[in-house]
């Protein structure tokens, strides 16, 4: 890319963001076949076969997103050679990061299918403990083996020696993925006892169809119960 006059423009990352430009299945695959990737994910979509689960697509165009950027700061080194040849291949990589971007952007706005979707029970819960500024962490049992619990808030003691924090049981592991969900049991731990504070509805056997609402539900209890 350059100037009217022939000079380049200097590279920025506002020449790289990308809007929401595929807004559909069609497109999107008419797109991955533009980026001719023949394995994987991006390859299924190429032809038209959508994912039950888009977290493996998002991951694979993440690392092709960042193997553009490496290869576009690569061309775009001081001591590369000037000639015409390096010019075109950086505006190329400029041009699949937009291609992957596009992508992307549309992959990141679809839902899984949440009867085989691969993703963790847990990211969703974490996620909206994190955006409602709940310390969070996950709660590993000796006695099972496994992670059986999301703990948020503090589990130390204060500087008073008080403890309150939230347990956020899963029936599961919950690492398990999202098609096993069978609901929330948040308990609020203090040195006073254990008060329950949310149950999701017929846990340990919540419909499938209620994990968003239900999450949503869940961490609101949990941010009320810890004050936040």
């Amino acid at each position: 890319m350059s100037h009217a006059d022939g000079s380049p423009v200097p590279f920025t990352e506002s020449r790289l963001e990308t809007q929401l430009t595929i807004t559909s299945a069609d497109a999107a695959a008419a797109a991955a076949r533009r980026l001719d990737h023949r394995v994987g994910p991006l390859a299924e979509l190429a032809v038209g076969d959508l994912p039950v689960c888009f977290a493996r697509l998002r991951i694979q165009l993440g690392r092709l997103t960042g193997d553009t950027y490496s290869t576009y700061a690569l061309l775009d080194m001081p001591d590369g050679p000037d000639d015409a040849l390096w010019e075109r291949g950086k505006n190329e990589m400029i041009a699949l990061v937009h291609e992957l971007g596009e992508i992307h952007a549309w992959v990141c706005a679809q839902g899984c299918l949440l009867e085989r979707c691969d993703c963790r029970a847990d990211r969703l819960l974490r996620q909206l403990l994190r955006e409602a500024r709940v310390p969070e962490c996950i709660g590993h049992s000796a006695k099972l083996g496994r992670a059986t619990s999301i703990i948020a808030g503090h589990f130390e003691r204060d500087l008073g020696g008080r403890k309150r924090y939230v347990l956020v049981d899963y029936r599961n592991n919950v690492e398990h993925a999202v098609r096993f969900h069978g609901g929330w049991r948040a308990r609020l731990i203090t040195d006073a006892g254990v008060e329950p504070i949310y149950t999701s509805h017929e846990y340990p056997h919540t419909p499938l169809g209620d994990f968003a609402s239900d999450t949503q539900d869940c961490v609101g209890a949990v941010a009320a119960a810890l004050g936040r």
